[in-house]
């Protein structure tokens, strides 16, 4: 329960000072007969004060039989003492060692908006300008291989590959043309020399590549 009234720190301390020079408990009663002389206090205040110091851990109160019992001693004190520097030097070391860990993270971001920085700036080019750079250099490759393909004439891979296609169908043709000269002489056999029956069937067979006023096929251009 906190007390009804703002206590002075001087009376307070002169309360515990008494307690632990007396070096026993003391009842209620006894406390309100001879703290207002210790601390020059007004007798309904003296549970108002004995209440801050409860509250304060700076005193021990215990209910005993149908009263509450006060005391405090010089080594509790101590110790008490003792434990609260040491909850404060664990609360500074934590504190401490957040605040480094936030300041090498504050660094480590700034460190690297820096480095992100200098590569834009080496760049000279935003990110719009780096797409459109990225275009410029894919229209640019894409014209020079189309410029590459028209000198491919040139190119001895590709030279080999065309040379082996025309002798390829060189080859093809001059089987083709031996097979038609045997047919034709099929043809004379068959119809035993008619010129006229002969030239009919050549042109039939033939078609366009028969001339005839040479009398055979027609020479490819």
């Amino acid at each position: 329960m906190a007390p009804k009234v703002n206590c002075n720190p001087i009376k307070l301390a002169s309360i515990v000072t008494y307690l632990q020079k007396s070096r026993t408990a003391h009842s209620i009663k006894d406390l309100e007969k001879v703290l207002p002389q210790v601390a020059s206090i007004n007798g309904m205040q003296v549970k108002d004060y004995l209440q801050s110091l409860s509250d304060e851990n700076k005193i021990n109160v215990e209910k005993i039989g149908s009263g509450n019992w006060y005391w405090s001693f010089a080594s509790q004190d101590k110790k008490t003492r003792e434990q609260a520097l040491s909850d404060a030097r664990n609360t500074h070391e934590k504190a401490s060692a957040t605040n480094h860990d936030l300041k090498q993270k504050i660094a480590e971001a700034q460190a690297r908006r820096a480095d992100e920085e200098d590569m834009l700036d080496s760049c000279g080019e935003s990110r719009g300008e780096l797409n459109t750079t990225k275009h410029d250099l894919e229209t640019e490759t894409k014209r020079l291989q189309n410029e590459l393909a028209a000198y491919s004439d040139v190119d001895p891979t590709e030279l080999e590959q065309k040379r082996k296609q025309i002798e390829a169908m060189k080859g093809e043709s001059e089987e083709y043309t031996d097979h038609i000269y045997a047919m034709d002489g099929w043809f004379k056999e068959m119809l035993n020399d008619d010129g006229e029956a002969l030239t009919a069937l050549r042109m039939n067979f033939f078609a366009d590549e028969y001339d005839e006023e040479a009398g055979s096929l027609k020479e490819v251009s």
